[in-house]
């Protein structure tokens, strides 16, 4: 998983476009910014990518990080509420098309249970539309009860366990609201 730079790196720069961003009908848009070396190329802004960096950093962190993430935090504030209905309409969009993605590997899984490998890559999707479902997509029932039915067929085979991710991360993903990130899909 990146490192906080990383993700702060990220969140500073989805900020500084995000207002064009907000105005424009992409859903992914491309970012000029170089990775702290050894680390991924950056991900396309999307307001999911920009939470799940977010949610990445709310672990404990040294001090003049933790002071960017909440000078950081107040800025998308401030953007969240002059944009709202830009904000929720592609919060909206993307939580649907994440959802459908999410449900799809599902599908894939039920019928190869060799997809249980990806498990820890695929649940990023489930991650991020759980994020942007409480960070301002509207209410929408399609994708909440597609989300819904997919929670219950991944019951059905989830076997609970260790964090799937680095251990970290952990503290920013708490289980009680994250449990999928908790164990993994049983192979069979």
């Amino acid at each position: 998983m990146p490192s906080p730079e990383y993700d702060l790196r990220y969140w500073e720069a989805a900020l500084e476009v995000l207002e064009d961003y907000l105005e424009a009908p992409e859903l992914y848009w491309p970012m000029d910014i170089a990775p702290p070396e050894g680390e991924p190329d950056y991900p396309q802004l999307t307001l999911g990518n920009m939470l799940l960096a977010r949610q990445r950093l709310q672990r404990p962190l040294p001090l003049d990080l933790a002071e960017r993430r909440e000078i950081l935090e107040e800025k998308m504030r401030g953007i969240q509420r002059r944009w709202r209905a830009n904000w929720e309409r592609k919060a909206r969009r993307e939580a649907e098309s994440r959802a459908e993605m999410w449900a799809r590997y599902l599908d894939d899984l039920a019928e190869s249970p060799s997809e249980a490998a990806f498990y820890p890559t695929e649940v990023r999707n489930r991650t991020i539309v759980d994020l942007l479902l409480a960070e301002g997509a509207a209410p929408h029932p399609p994708v909440e009860l597609l989300i819904r039915n997919a929670d219950e067929r991944l019951r059905l085979r989830f076997e609970p366990g260790d964090f799937v991710w680095d251990d970290e991360l952990q503290p920013a993903f708490p289980k009680e609201r994250f449990w999928y990130l908790y164990g993994h899909p049983r192979a069979s």
